[in-house]
Formats: C-alpha cells, structure tokens, sequence
C-alpha cells in the first residue's frame, strides 16, 4: 500500500500548533517564535513534508520562478550560466525559466513578454541581442532585471567580463611569443561585447609599441563559417598574420579550418588564442589557448543579486569579473614562421 503524502495537518498535529501557524512558516509570510518555528520545522522533516509550490505563490504573491534569456541554447558558450544560475536558483527554493531567443523569428521582446506572462519574479537577460527599446519595456514593468555581458547602462544591475582585460591578455601571450602581426576577428556588427574586446586589442597593441593594422581585423563574423573565410582571407594576403586572436572559441574554430585548408600547421606556422575556455578547447587538436570566462560562476552571482533585489537587500549595480589566460598547445613562438615569406 502506498505511502499517503503528508498533509499541513499532519505537521501542526505532530508540532502541537494550528494549520496557520503551519502555514505561516511554510510560507515565510509572517514571523514566528524561533523554538515554534523549529518545532514545525523539525515535524515537516520528520514527515517529509513539502510545501505546495502554487499555495506558496499564493500566499507570498510570488511564483518562486525566475527568467533566464539567452541568445542560442545551441551555443556552448550559455550552458555554464544556466547552470550557475539554476545552482543558486534552487537552493533558495526558486526554479529557472528558460527563454532561448534563437527559437524566435519575432523580436526578441515578445519572449520577454511571454516570460512575464508566466509570472516570474526577476530576469537574468544573457542575450547579445538587448536593445534599448525592450530595456524601456521592463523597465515599465517593474520587475527586477540582472544583465549579463550586455550594454552597460541598460539594466539597473549588470555582471560583466572584464573584456577589456581579456583581450588585452591574449595580445600580450601573443606579444611574448614574438608575434607582431596578430589578426583579430571580431563579433558580429551591434553586439556590445565586440567593441570591448576591439578596444583591450588595439589598447594592447599600441602599449607594445606594435602598429595598429585595419586589414588584420575582421568584423561582422556570425559564424564558424564566416571565421573559416576570414583567416582564409587573412591568410591570403602578402604580409599575412603569424598569430590570431579569435572573438570567441567558437570562430577560433573557424580559424583551425582555414590554416588547415592552406595548408599550415598550428601552432608552427599560426597560432591561434580564443575567448570563452569552452569544455571542447581541452579536445580539438592542438588544445586551444584561450580567455577564460568563468561563466558558471558569472550565472550563479546574476542569480544571488535578483535573489538580493527580490528579498528587499541591498546589491552591486555592477559585478566585473576577473578573465584569466589558459595556455595550451594552439600557441607557439615566431620562430617557427620566419621561412613564410
């Protein structure tokens, strides 16, 4: 015969108290004696005994559900936040909502609608695609908003990657290395993290004493194909780069094809730094030299500043997060490349 679930009358039998003192600590919905409030807490564990998430909202007018946008699902680069987030998310009792942007023809702000039509408390937007006119939008809606890696001024609150930084960490390994053409290709035109990361580039160069030169940077690249035709490109021309310094992990890639396809070795003839440290680096051959974003932990700080917001507590307007550099074998030095031309 099967077990019977526990009931709140069941608790308040077992602790010696009424339904609604039960409730009122299930709830958090009014204060109680602390040795009462252990006594029903001791009972609920007994019993096992868990609080029925929808009578919860009702009670605190709250649906314990947060929003999480990200741009692809696809894309290896959002699983780590997800994670983080969810992480802290369920251990203070609240679950994650996912909205993938990708699966959307229509503006992205109809997701964003669709996610505050099912009532959740706060949004973690990590979409390169924010603009302001939806930043407007929740605004106007009174909810709490945790952006990550977006335009900064947007949000009320942000956690950021120093991008800065990490370019300019991938210039100077480079730098180190005996390189003084290294390409950079870029993110597509309109996502804000690229001009960060343009910017600690060319930052990077000129504090080298290394030229700036526009043929060595490509932009508007949006796929691992368009990487692949990039550096087949840069590849191509008369003084071409020893070193490539690639947006993300996923256009290092890109880069791997085409120096493969011409012919050249990584990293003897090129060398190559990406930006992200995604699980696959470690595999593809040779390992893949790159920025890390700690990611999994950007997520879980995104998720404890809404969670701070949404209990009355003070939180950082902004979070920078430290990059660091992961060397492995995609990097080499310039000797190897002194018989190219």
């Amino acid at each position: 015969m099967a077990t019977r679930t526990p009931r709140i009358y069941d608790v308040a039998r077992s602790a010696r108290v009424s339904i609604a003192t039960v409730s009122r600590v299930a709830n958090g919905t009014a204060r109680v004696y602390e040795r009462t409030e252990a006594r029903v807490r001791r009972a609920m564990e007994r019993l096992g005994y868990r609080p029925h998430a929808l009578a919860r909202g009702l009670a605190t007018r709250r649906s314990h559900t947060l929003g999480l946008l990200i741009t692809d699902i696809l894309d290896p680069y959002f699983a780590e936040i997800v994670r983080g987030a969810q992480e802290r998310a369920e251990s203070a009792g609240y679950v994650v909502l996912l909205g993938d942007a990708s699966v959307h023809t229509s503006a992205e702000d109809l997701l964003v609608k669709r996610l505050l039509e099912r009532r959740v408390d706060g949004l973690i937007v990590a979409s390169s695609r924010t603009t302001d006119a939806y930043a407007a939008q929740l605004a106007s809606e009174d909810i709490p908003v945790v952006c990550i890696n977006g335009p900064l001024g947007q949000f009320a609150h942000a956690v950021q990657i120093d991008h800065r930084k990490g370019a300019r960490l991938a210039v100077e390994h480079l730098a180190s290395l005996g390189h003084t053409r290294i390409a950079h290709i870029t993110g597509a035109v309109g996502v804000p993290t690229r001009q960060e990361r343009l910017a600690g580039y060319r930052a990077a160069l000129k504090d080298l004493g290394l030229s700036y030169d526009p043929s060595l940077v490509i932009a508007g690249v949006t796929s691992i194909a368009d990487s692949h035709d990039a550096v087949a490109g840069l590849l191509g021309l008369a003084a071409a780069p020893t070193a490539i310094f690639a947006f993300n992990d996923r256009w290092a890639i890109g880069a791997y094809a085409a120096v493969r396809d011409a012919g050249l070795r990584i990293p003897a003839d090129v060398s190559v730094v990406g930006f992200d440290d995604l699980e696959m680096d470690e595999w593809v051959q040779p390992a893949l030299t790159s920025v890390r974003q700690p990611r999994r932990e950007m997520g879980r700080i995104a998720a404890d500043v809404l969670l701070a917001v949404l209990a009355g507590e003070s939180a950082s307007e902004l979070v920078v997060v430290e990059p660091s550099l992961v060397i492995r074998g995609s990097t080499g030095t310039r000797r190897a490349h002194a018989d190219r031309h």
